[in-house]
Order: C-alpha cells, then structure tokens, then sequence
C-alpha cells in the first residue's frame, strides 16, 4: 500500500502541474509591442515661400563659440602618438585580460595552460593593434588641427583684405565715383559672407578636434582648453621604396604575427583557439564543433581526428587572405604618400607663381595704370594658395602616419612591442610536411 501511494503522488504532482497552468501566468503568454498608426492629414503643396531674411530677432542674445585665451597648451607628435599609445583605453583592458590568463594559466591543467599561452600571446598582439590604431587616431586629429590653426591664420588675412576692397567700393560710391570694370560690390558682399561662415566653421572645428585630442591622449574633456601643435612644416619629399616599405610592414604587422603564431603552434588540443581565430573570418567558419559525450566521443573518434588538417587548410587560406589585404593596404599607403608628395609640389609651384606675379603688378602698377582692385584681388587669391599649400602638406603628413598605420609600426616607436612566449617554434601538427621542427618555412601541403 505504501508504494502504492508513493507512486500516486509521483504521478500526480505532475499532471497537477501541467493541469494549473504556468507557475508565472505572464511568462507563458508573449507581450505586445506599440504600434503607433499610421494616419496623415491629406494637404496640397504650395504656398508662399518663407522671406526667412527678414524675419528680425531684436532680442535674441547668441552664444559666441569658445575661443582660446592668450595661452595654449604646446603639444609636440611624440607626446600626443606616445600619450595616446599608452592610454589606450581598449588596448589596457585587453591587457588586463591577458593578466588573467596568465593566472590561469599557472594554476590549470596542462591542455588549458597551453590553449591560453596561446590565448595570453594572441591578446598582446590584440593589444598591439587597438594601441596602433589609438595612435593614429591622435596623430591624425593632431595634424588636422596644426592645419586648421595655421589655415585660420590666411582667411584671416583674406577676410581683412576683402573687408578693406569693400570699404573703397563704399567711399567710390559716397564720393559719387564709378567703379572699376568688373568690380560689383554684391559680389565682395558674397565673397565676405562666404569667407566668415568658413572662419565660423573652422572655430566650431577647432573645438571638436582639441575636445578629441584630449580624450585619445587622455586628458580631461574642457572645451576652453585649447593646444598648439607644434609642428615641423618642411614638407618630407624623400622618394619611397615601396617594396622595402612592403617587407618592412609585413614583419611587423601583428594580424600576420597572430595567424603565423596559430598555425605553427596548432595541436589536436589547441583547437578552440583555431575555432576562434577563424570566426574574425568569418562567424560561420570554425562554428562546427564535435558534440560533447561519451558516446560521440566513441562513435565519431575516427571523424574528429579530420578536424585539425581541416583547421590548418582554414587557417592557411585565411593567412593568404589577410597578407595580401595586408600588402594591398602598405602599396596603397606607399603610393598614397608618393602621390602627396607630387601634390605638395604643385601646390608650391602655384604659391610662388601669384608671389610674382603680385610683386610685378606692385612693382608696374604705376606704369600700367593698375588698380588697387585688381592687386587686392590677386593678393586674396595668394591667401587661398598658401592656405591650400598648408592643406597639401598636412595631408602629406597624414598619409605617412597611414603608411606607419598599415605597417603597425606607430607603438613600437614608443616603447611597445609584444613579448611572445609561443614564437619562436613552429612544429605543430599543420607543419606536418616541414623538414624539421622548430622552423619557421610554411607547409606547402597544408596550403
């Protein structure tokens, strides 16, 4: 009798479960989601168009921009590309992570010790790159901003110049004088406004770039503190070899350091890190694992010894992939570099093109009857070339920091380089075709 009513309520409580219904009624039922309706007034276009000019706004009171006090702070490259390497945000947490691997790895069995020095070696590398990329990132907001604070300095000079061809034209017309041919005072009135809004523009970006430059190097955000880059202005017309810039990028480049780690390393027991490498490839690739189990295990033991010649096919493939991007990517900043440099030249030549030709219309402006018009004129198109002058050689100096970039050269140039436990050795089982162990030449039958 007693099993009897063990085994009723064995029975029981559970068909009392099912019959009652869920524990947490809401939890079995799924949540709607607003829908706001779709309901819009009919309305015929047309109607007269805003007279936006006119409209006055006698009180309004606008804010001014933040504007730098007397005193900048000087900043030089090498502190901006080394403060920003050093206080790469992403780039020190994933350091810290590769601190806890390395606990782990004193502590764990011998398979997890030598997936993780594997692991520890690859986030270094990981690390490497973010500071790579920090840096770049500083370099490039601290040239823009060289750019602007010098380009700021010309519009000035341009503005000034067309303010001053204004007011003649308005002491021609209050003495009763007829203008110069192909001199229109709406035209100046045009050219000032544009010239103004561009001096507004470059301050508002002024701000934005310094407020960048404080977080990369990691300062704290204040948008009245402002910087001086403290440039060198001599623009670097050295010719490239490209090839030679090539080789050197290619042995520094620490995605190919990472995969080559991988593939000289790669045992039947490391293969989690294999899976991992290949899903930046790709999600779906090294998504396939074998299923956990005694009975898996018995049943596909012949099949998953497959997978590790399987995974060396896949990383070889996806090392090829990348050395070529990698290459595209060096060649194209080598060349990108050679091409500037051709375009700081030109823009050379044009400067001292109008430098003459404003000193002979200075010089003969009595002789031929020259007017002020016509030399204001041409001085204000000196501004503008000089100004784009400056352009050409800020942009020179951006593509070689994308060239050290593509080269992952930029942290090690402050003292970072990643110290590997696992290189060095290449005898892992995707090295089976090597003639010795311990090498470094890359297996032809695992390609």
């Amino acid at each position: 009798m007693m099993l009897l009513r063990i085994l009723a309520i064995t029975l029981l409580i559970p068909l009392i479960a099912v019959w009652s219904g869920c524990a947490c009624p809401s939890s079995c039922r799924v949540p709607g989601t607003p829908v706001a309706p779709c309901q819009c007034e009919p309305a015929v276009a047309g109607g007269e168009t805003p007279d936006l000019a006119s409209l006055k706004c006698e009180d309004c009171k606008l804010l001014p921009l933040p504007l730098p006090t007397e005193t900048f702070q000087l900043l030089e490259p090498s502190i901006c590309q080394c403060s920003a390497v050093t206080n790469a945000t992403m780039a020190n947490m994933v350091e810290l992570e590769r601190h806890w691997a390395k606990v782990v790895i004193e502590c764990d069995t011998k398979n997890v010790r030598e997936n993780l020095c594997i692991d520890r070696d690859l986030l270094a590398l990981h690390a490497y790159g973010l500071r790579n990329d920090a840096a770049a990132a500083a370099l490039e907001t601290f040239y823009q901003l060289a750019g602007i604070e010098t380009q700021k300095d010309y519009l000035a000079k341009g503005i000034e110049e067309t303010e001053r061809t204004l007011k003649r034209i308005d002491q021609l017309r209050a003495n009763g004088l007829a203008l110069p041919n192909r001199i229109k005072r709406s035209s100046i009135v045009v050219r000032l406004g544009e010239l103004s809004d561009k001096q507004w523009q470059m301050d508002f970006l002024r701000i934005q770039l310094n407020g960048q430059l404080q977080r990369l190097i990691g300062c704290p955000l204040n948008e009245h503190t402002f910087y001086w880059p403290n440039v060198e202005w001599t623009p670097d017309l050295t010719p490239l070899d490209v090839e030679a810039e090539l080789a050197e990028g290619l042995a520094s480049r620490s995605d190919l350091r990472g995969l080559s780690l991988v593939i000289c390393n790669l045992e039947k027991s490391k293969l989690p890190v294999a899976r991992g490498v290949l899903k930046f490839a790709d999600s779906t690739v090294g998504s396939v694992e074998p299923i956990d189990g005694l009975i898996h295990a018995v049943r596909c033991f012949r099949c998953n010894q497959h997978e590790v010649p399987v995974r060396c096919r896949q990383l070889a493939l996806f090392y090829t992939e990348t050395e070529n991007l990698a290459t595209a990517e060096i060649k194209s900043a080598a060349y990108k570099v050679t091409l500037q440099q051709q375009r700081v030249v030109l823009a050379q030549e044009t400067v001292l093109e109008l430098r003459k030709n404003l000193h002979e219309l200075e010089e003969t402006r009595n002789i031929k009857d020259i007017t002020v018009f016509e030399i204001s004129q041409l001085r204000g198109q000196l501004y503008e070339a000089e100004s784009k002058l400056i352009e050409q050689v800020i942009t020179l100096k951006l593509a070689f920091i994308g060239l050290r970039k593509a080269q992952h050269a930029l942290p090690s140039e402050c003292g970072f380089s990643p110290t590997l436990c696992c290189e060095g050795c290449c005898n892992g089982e995707c090295m089976c075709c090597s003639e010795s162990k311990c090498d470094k030449k890359k297996c032809t039958c695992c390609q």
